[in-house]
C-alpha cells in the first residue's frame, strides 16, 4: 500500500502550521523592533538586525509560497490568513502599497476577509496620519 498521498497532505499541514508560527514570530519581533526604534538611545547590532531580517524574510517567503498555491488547492481559510499575515507584516515594514495589495486580495475571502482587510487598512490609515 502506498502512503504518498497521505504523506503529502501531512507535509502540507506541517508546512502551513510552521508558516503560521513563522509569521507570528516575525510580526512580534517587528512590532518590538519598531517600538524600540522610537527610543532616543535605540541601537541594534548588525547580528541582531541580520537575525530579524532572516526571521521576517523567511515568514514572507513561506507565506508567499503558500499563497502561490491558490488555484491549485482549496484552502480558502489558509489563503485568507496568509494574506492577512502578509498585510500585517508589510504594515510593520512600512510597505504601504503591498499592504493595500494584500488587503485587496483579502477582501475576496467573504465577510471575514473583508473585516480583516478593513482592520488592517484602519491601522494603515492611523500610521499614515
Amino acid at each position: 500500500m502506498k502512503f504518498g498521498f497521505l504523506s503529502k497532505i501531512f507535509e502540507g499541514a506541517l508546512s502551513i502550521e510552521k508558516t503560521y508560527n513563522q509569521c507570528d514570530k516575525a510580526l512580534g519581533e517587528l512590532k518590538a523592533y519598531n517600538q524600540k526604534r522610537q527610543e532616543a538611545d535605540f541601537r541594534i547590532s548588525d547580528e541582531d538586525k541580520a537575525a530579524l531580517d532572516e526571521v521576517v524574510n523567511t515568514a514572507l517567503e513561506n507565506a508567499t509560497r503558500i499563497i502561490d498555491k491558490e488555484g491549485e488547492r482549496n484552502w480558502p481559510g489558509v489563503f485568507r490568513e496568509m494574506h492577512k499575515n502578509l498585510a500585517n507584516l508589510y504594515l510593520e515594514l512600512d510597505e504601504h502599497d503591498k499592504v493595500r495589495a494584500a488587503c485587496e486580495k483579502l477582501q475576496n475571502y467573504g465577510e471575514v476577509g473583508r473585516l480583516d482587510a478593513e482592520e488592517v487598512m484602519q491601522s494603515l490609515e492611523e500610521k499614515e496620519e
